[in-house]
């Protein structure tokens, strides 16, 4: 997320005009939730498209790879990732079909500003 506003900035330093487009997990989005404000405060065109599983799935993974299957406070059941983007101040949705993830991520190319679109997967075991 943090490297994202990076790159936004960057471009804007060197004149470059563009979206950045962030591909990340709902569980790495809690780990730096707080560059959306950043995004936000700068208008940066950052495109975050969060993958939502409902999981930390690296962190399950690793938890088999060591032999301590269940962790706990690794699901994470109920986030309200686009509520809490819009709290930050970006546009944020939740994609519930292709059609909707086409649309919101075609206007995003062109709003200028920050937008986070929350797709809904199914969890999958990383392969360690």
């Amino acid at each position: 997320m943090p490297a994202a506003v990076g790159v936004a900035l960057g471009d804007r330093d060197r004149g470059v005009s563009r979206p950045v487009i962030a591909l990340i997990g709902d569980g790495s989005f809690q780990y730096s939730v707080q560059a959306l404000w950043t995004a936000a405060q700068h208008r940066l065109p950052v495109i975050y498209v969060v993958m939502r599983n409902n999981e930390y799935s690296i962190l399950k993974s690793f938890a088999e790879l060591e032999q301590t299957p269940g962790v706990p406070g690794l699901d994470l059941p109920g986030l309200g990732i686009a509520s809490v983007a819009r709290g930050f101040g970006c546009h944020a949705v939740d994609a519930e079909t292709t059609q909707d993830l086409e649309r919101e991520f075609k206007t995003a190319l062109t709003a200028g500003t920050p937008t986070v679109i929350v797709v809904t997967t199914q969890p999958q075991k990383a392969m360690l």
